[in-house]
């Protein structure tokens, strides 16, 4: 129930439903003849969808979170005793799927592949169970276990923890399968936009952790013209995402769960 409530309330103050539930608002004051408030309050939903929905923003943002966690080669990576590979890659093979749906962080997985094969790690930890809404899909954890194996990694090589659902769960379910296994720092592998908070999380945690990025969003190159100020559908989500990892690290914060 914790984990449903916080969805429904993230989306509300996402951008998108931000700036529906303006729109909305809105509508009932013009209903109930509030004509200058209705407007007022329609006009910022739609100034609001617009920011959100143009390159600029999602930029600025997504860089904020990815400039201090460049990413790396397998080769210049620290070499450690195990690498906690976090979910977020792929979607269940909930029916009618038969096989998982890989997403974009899926790089992640193949980073972590390749850490292992080139002798970087030892051991991968992987983190990530089920949402509620899916309980009849496999973990995350155990196809990205699956996909691991597909690509070169021994099974007996890969521990799996199968019930946390939140980058805090996450943190709680890795200390709790490391144990006092390991003495020395870990690589912690995720995309650049969630190694801000997933590094304060698990440090807050009692983990120590050493920022193994897998994958950015943001690149270099190309100049500013007008068209970056048309709405599209691509900024906006790259504006969500980004405006999730900013919300969730205050939200920790608050909740003594992040440094």
């Amino acid at each position: 129930m914790t984990v449903f409530l916080s969805k429904v309330l993230q989306t509300l103050v996402f951008p998108l439903g931000m700036s529906i539930a303006l729109m909305v608002l809105g509508l009932l004051f013009l209903l109930f003849r509030r004509t200058r408030i209705g407007t007022t309050t329609i006009v910022g939903g739609l100034i609001v969808l617009w920011v959100a929905s143009i390159s600029p923003t999602a930029a600025w943002l997504t860089r904020l979170l990815e400039q201090d966690y460049p990413p790396r080669s397998v080769a210049d990576t620290p070499r450690s005793d195990l690498a906690i590979v976090l979910g977020g890659a792929l979607g269940g093979a909930a029916p009618p799927r038969v096989a998982p749906d890989l997403g974009g962080g899926v790089d992640r997985v193949w980073f972590a592949a390749q850490l292992h094969r080139q002798g970087r790690v030892p051991r991968l930890l992987v983190v990530g169970g089920n949402t509620p809404w899916t309980p009849e899909a496999p973990s995350e954890a155990r196809s990205i276990k699956d996909l691991l194996v597909a690509w070169g990694v021994p099974a007996g090589d890969i521990d799996i923890e199968t019930g946390s659902q939140n980058t805090w769960e996450n943190a709680l379910g890795a200390r709790r399968v490391i144990g006092a296994d390991i003495s020395g720092p870990v690589l912690l592998v995720t995309s650049g936009t969630h190694m801000r908070r997933a590094l304060a999380t698990f440090t807050r945690a009692g983990l120590n952790v050493i920022p193994a990025t897998a994958e950015i969003s943001l690149t270099e190159g190309g100049r500013f013209t007008v068209l970056d100020l048309i709405p599209n559908a691509g900024a906006l989500g790259q504006t969500t995402l980004a405006f999730k990892e900013h919300l969730g690290l205050l939200v920790y914060r608050l909740l003594d769960r992040a440094e």
